[in-house]
């Protein structure tokens, strides 16, 4: 499925965005990529580390965020099969939990940023309103995490400033707003010269029109400045 393909090299794009390692945030991640291609292995090893610190504290951000990242990847595995429509109530499952956790933690970058790039690819497989309801979340969610570091920018490394702009201008364009759009894809001309994230943003420049799905993903995972 395109969707899926997409979802493992957007969401790679966490590792770099994430300010703080909590319920071993690295691991978690790896297995996300593993189950993502089909290892079911991973992605129960991913409920495994989350629900015990959900037994104890329900309230725990964090940890509702990857449980309901990987409900969330539960559900692209139980779309694979081509019924969309029995895996509906464990979208709806995983959505909770995610927005519910922005909301117990709406400051937290690593609970901001995964919901971002979960969403993000997520809408575009999504019909009509709810596409545009997750990907308003993921523009929201990348903007947030924008302010909360708009004073130290340059401080956080060519690979998470990139990704987080380029998701800001990609989620901003789909959403039919170019004008913030083009705010930061110029940011990105400004700050990452000669870099991957400017190419793509002069390719943007050219049309003011999305960029195709292929140029919007994770550039160089797991890579700084």
């Amino acid at each position: 499925m395109k969707t899926i393909r997409f979802v493992i090299t957007t969401v790679a794009a966490a590792g770099a965005l994430l300010a703080q390692v909590r319920l071993d945030s690295n691991k978690m991640r790896d297995d996300l990529f593993a189950a993502m291609s089909g290892d079911k292995s991973a992605l129960k090893r991913m409920f495994e580390a989350s629900e015990p610190v959900l037994a104890q504290n329900p309230d725990h951000a964090q940890a509702l965020m990857w449980h309901g990242v990987a409900t969330l990847g539960a559900f692209f595995m139980q779309a694979q099969s081509g019924n969309v429509q029995a895996a509906f109530p464990t979208l709806q499952k995983a959505t909770t939990e995610m927005d519910r956790a922005v909301l117990l933690a709406p400051d937290d970058v690593e609970v901001r940023v995964l919901r971002a790039v979960m969403y993000t690819p997520a809408s575009r497989s999504m019909p009509g309103r709810m596409g545009a309801l997750l990907l308003e979340k993921a523009r929201v969610d990348f903007q947030h995490t924008f302010d909360l570091q708009r004073d130290y920018l340059d401080k956080i490394g060519t690979h998470p400033l990139g990704e987080l702009l380029q998701g800001l201008g990609d989620a901003n364009s789909r959403l039919g707003k170019p004008d913030e759009a083009e705010k930061y894809y110029r940011l990105i001309q400004t700050m990452l010269k000669e870099t991957e994230y400017a190419k793509r943003a002069g390719e943007w420049m050219t049309t003011r029109q999305p960029l195709p799905e292929a140029r919007t993903g994770c550039v160089g995972c797991h890579t700084g400045r």
